[in-house]
């Protein structure tokens, strides 16, 4: 048994302070003579600026009103950001001056980080004065000056390397696992020593300690640490001998401690019963690092944050916080703000996503290639971050907005998976991620707008985000951002010499329609450097991105400068990066297939600085020598052009299509970004794109493994279960198969499922058609790859095979899959309700399986299919290692034929 060091605490429901001790005396027991050298007197400390009261609520000191903080990770100051930085020659406090004013542009009011304490400590825990700790100094000073409050995490134990290899650094935690970390007696009394010295640490840019700073409210004591050494009754030792340490600093302020990592019923009772004010938790609910952008709608996933530990009897005194939190590998702008109403419902008070993109680096989003999220380069997620943030502060601790989809909406706040859209709407504020027909109550009332796209107070078609906001009356200060334009997958595996989406710094007319401001105003340039006079007419003002001031006709704005103080900013304040420069990039999925006798919508994105002089689409059949007469695309965007491809009435076989494009004189055919056209005699270019034509009685091709590789999901982690996914020769020559199952079940594991997300120009063809099953069926070629112990040959395998509609909702039944290869019939209209498993699996574990979504349909709608959930239910009493796979080519949907 190891020693107890002899610190207790007073029991309370309030902040616990320690019983009469001399410092001394701790310092002794934890061989800290010399710790603390920056020690601050703990007769001085100051009222913490927050506390929780008995029902575990926290409030702010002296007015007793409820906190809720909502905002980011950000690590600048530490690991691959700082190294990025110092690779590029950048400086990491103008970096960090950038960013948070960015933050501040968010509305955000709360930071968090865990430190890396291998970068700022010694092997025998000293803290140590270095860069990394004069830039978290720098951060945290330039988070007060814009009202951001900090929470920090002072252990993270990890290596500051990642996505690139760890580099020397001389902390206490290199030579000890995680889990060790809470059992052996040396790191435990290294851990003393720093925490101590954390704490009392002075910044020399406030002249405040972290004891005594009102802009750093709590500390949370260790980023997800790991237990799986201790019983529980060790777990609580090793807590307070950590809390000791820092409470012998003088320390008042609110400490918490993760009860979600790896969590069991003991652990969560074990953190409960530590002398702690808090528990802080995480939620990954899309799991992490899938390689690629996830497809299918996600909102189900976040429909709500259950806890498992509201019934322990510790731990209902216990404040509530969200450390870390991102709907990774999202790229769709709907996360934020369903997420932000979970949490308000399980009685969260502080929440921060993890992790905010530096500016400097987010055009290659290596940081942390799961998580993207900048204002700059991720407008329409940046703006559903701030919806977020007032979802946080608005909603009441324990709301319930119902189940999905019903709660896509809910008190001034929407969210729509169809529409790819999040809006906050309001009298005096209108928020929203995109193109929107949603009509503001009270035009003339509005004081923030803030937004990307159309809507119908501001027309602009530019893709970069902007903000309006209301000065006095008829004075408004507008700010537009670049355009943000994706060129490759963000989630996929990156590195500081790729770029994932490019800013382009273009002229856009924008419309704006509000009372306050008429038709004619005047449009001032007012940022440095900015030296773009718009002439306004009829209430349209050509606008570059940077920041102008908007007055009525008739108003004077005489005393707005551009370094006036508006609210926690200076008028002219504006960072944003340099236009992108490189070759054209053309973007596009070729539809797979198009329905003789009609046609298909095909879309190309193409990102170039200048806007092309015109688009033209070239088609043919495959085989013919030339080529139908050129088709010029039509722009749905600045960087957006679309047109229909049309297939001959009674032909099939195959399309092939290039799109050329024209600039400034030279035309350019992609694929391949040859120049000249198809059109001429010696064009060199031999690939094209193409798609199927099929007669309109052919069934519609769901799954195709050769087809869909980037859209299947898997369950990502589940504890003890290994998965199967693999690409494998098919049933005949040159057709492949999607291999996927269970490996191991693992001991806890009773069921796995795994999807398929069908292509959205399929999706686009089933939405046209009959809602009705009546006479339709699902046709899979597959087989079994699960083996009899016996000699006697294949066994079959069972399966759960469901319809997943867009509203959640998912039917199925069970299929006995053999193992040669077969087609399986299965009838749609024999289809029942069953649970959507929700996938990838979310984290931490204790979070729900599945959902049973709020429709009151009774059979599936064909025009609402979404995706194909394949489920693997373990036998009563089957082993752990019991294996169940099945191999799948194809999938198709077969609708009755109309005589």
């Amino acid at each position: 048994m190891r020693p107890d060091l002899g610190v207790h605490f007073v029991p309370s429901n309030t902040i616990a302070m320690p019983r009469p001790f001399r410092l001394a005396s701790l310092c002794a027991a934890l061989t800290l003579s010399t710790a603390l050298s920056n020690r601050v007197d703990a007769q001085r400390a100051p009222a913490p600026p927050v506390e929780v009261d008995r029902a575990g609520v926290l409030r702010w000191t002296g007015t007793g009103r409820e906190v809720s903080l909502f905002g980011v990770n950000y690590a600048a100051p530490f690991a691959y950001d700082y190294q990025s930085f110092k690779t590029l020659g950048i400086d990491p406090k103008r970096a960090i001056d950038e960013d948070v004013a960015h933050l501040a542009r968010l509305g955000l009011d709360a930071y968090r980080i865990h430190v890396w304490d291998r970068e700022v400590s010694d092997k025998q825990g000293n803290l140590l004065a270095n860069e990394h700790m004069d830039l978290l100094d720098y951060l945290i000073a330039q988070l007060s000056a814009r009202g951001i409050k900090t929470l920090l995490t002072p252990i993270a134990w990890w290596g500051p390397g990642y996505p690139a290899p760890d580099h020397p650094s001389p902390g206490f935690s290199n030579d000890f696992t995680k889990p060790q970390m809470a059992v052996d007696t040396v790191v435990r009394r290294a851990q003393a020593r720093y925490v101590a010295q954390f704490v009392a640490h002075v910044n020399p840019y406030t002249k405040r300690s972290y004891r005594d700073d009102p802009d750093i409210i709590a500390f949370e004591i260790f980023n997800e640490p790991w237990h799986d050494l201790s019983p529980p009754d060790e777990t609580t030792r090793y807590i307070n001998i950590l809390v000791a340490a820092m409470r012998g600093t003088g320390l008042r302020k609110p400490i918490f401690y993760n009860i979600s990592e790896h969590f069991t019923p003991a652990h969560g009772r074990a953190v409960c019963a530590a002398n702690i004010q808090g528990v802080s938790a995480q939620w990954y609910p899309t799991g992490l690092v899938r390689g690629g952008t996830l497809p299918g709608n996600p909102l189900p996933n976040v429909d709500r944050y259950p806890l498992p530990w509201t019934d322990f009897p510790r731990c209902g005194n216990k404040a509530r916080m969200v450390y870390e939190f991102d709907g990774a590998d999202v790229a769709m702008p709907v996360m934020y703000p369903a997420m932000a109403r979970a949490f308000r419902g399980a009685g969260f008070q502080w929440a921060t996503q993890f992790a905010y993109d530096p500016l400097a680096i987010a055009h290659t989003n290596t940081e942390y290639q799961t998580h993207f999220l900048n204002l700059v380069y991720t407008p329409a997620k940046a703006i559903s971050f701030l919806i977020a943030g007032e979802v946080f502060r608005q909603i009441p601790r324990g709301f319930d907005a119902g189940t999905y989809p019903g709660s896509e909406g809910f008190g001034a706040f929407r969210t729509s998976y169809a529409e790819q859209l999040s809006e906050y709407v309001a009298d005096t504020a209108f928020a929203y991620t995109g193109h929107t027909a949603t009509r503001p109550p009270a035009p003339a009332a509005l004081k923030h707008i803030a937004g990307v796209g159309r809507s119908a107070v501001v027309a602009y078609e530019g893709t970069g985000a902007y903000f309006l906001d209301r000065l006095s009356s008829g004075i408004w200060r507008l700010e537009v951002f670049p355009d943000a334009v994706p060129v490759e997958d963000p989630h996929s595996r990156g590195n500081l010499r790729r770029t994932v989406t490019r800013v382009y710094w273009r002229t856009h007319e924008m419309r704006i329609t509000l009372p306050d401001l008429g038709d004619g105003f005047r449009a001032e340039p007012v940022n440095a450097g900015n030296t773009h006079r718009p002439r306004v007419t009829g209430g349209v003002v050509p606008v570059r991105p940077g920041v102008y001031l908007l007055t009525r006709a008739g108003v004077s704005a005489d005393g707005y400068s551009a370094d006036r103080r508006i609210g926690n900013r200076a008028l002219g304040e504006y960072f944003a990066p340099a236009s992108h420069s490189g070759p054209t990039v053309v973007r596009h999925e070729a539809p797979s297939s198009v329905v003789s006798g009609s046609s298909v919508e095909v879309r190309f994105d193409i990102a170039q600085s200048t806007a092309p002089d015109s688009v033209v689409a070239f088609v043919r059949y495959a085989g013919w020598q030339g080529f139908r007469r050129g088709v010029r695309l039509t722009a749905s965007s600045p960087y957006t052009y679309g047109t229909s491809i049309w297939a001959d009435t009674g032909r099939t076989g195959l399309l092939e299509y290039a799109v050329t494009v024209f600039t400034d004189g030279a035309a350019f055919t992609y694929p391949g970004a040859v120049a000249g056209t198809p059109s001429t005699w010696d064009y060199a270019g031999a690939s094209y794109w193409s798609t199927r034509i099929e007669s309109s009685s052919a069934a519609v091709l769901l799954f195709e493994a050769s087809r869909d590789r980037t859209r299947t999901v898997g369950p990502g982690w589940m504890d003890g279960m290994r998965p199967h996914t693999d690409w494998v020769a098919g049933s005949v020559s040159e057709r492949t198969a999607w291999a996927t199952g269970v490996e191991s079940f693992g001991p806890t594991v009773q069921h796995v499922a795994f999807r398929t997300v069908l292509p959205d120009a399929i999706r686009a063809r089933v939405s046209v058609m009959s809602a009705s099953t009546d006479g339709a069926q699902l046709r899979a070629r597959v087989r079994s790859v699960r083996r009899a112990a016996a000699s006697s040959g294949a066994e079959s395998t069972p399966v759960e095979v469901a319809l997943i509609m867009a509203d959640g909702s998912a039917w199925g039944t069970k299929v006995n899959i053999g193992a040669e290869w077969s087609e399986i019939t299965i009838p749609l209209d024999r289809l029942s309700r069953v649970p959507l498993v929700l996938l990838p699996r979310p984290f931490p574990g204790f979070l729900p399986y599945d959902l049973t979504a709020s429709t009151t349909a009774t059979a599936p709608a064909l025009n609402a299919l979404e995706a194909i959930q394949w489920g693997f239910r373990r036998a009563p009493g089957a082993p752990d290692t019991t294996s169940m796979q099945i191999e799948i080519e194809r999938v198709e949907l077969h609708l009755p034929t109309v005589r």
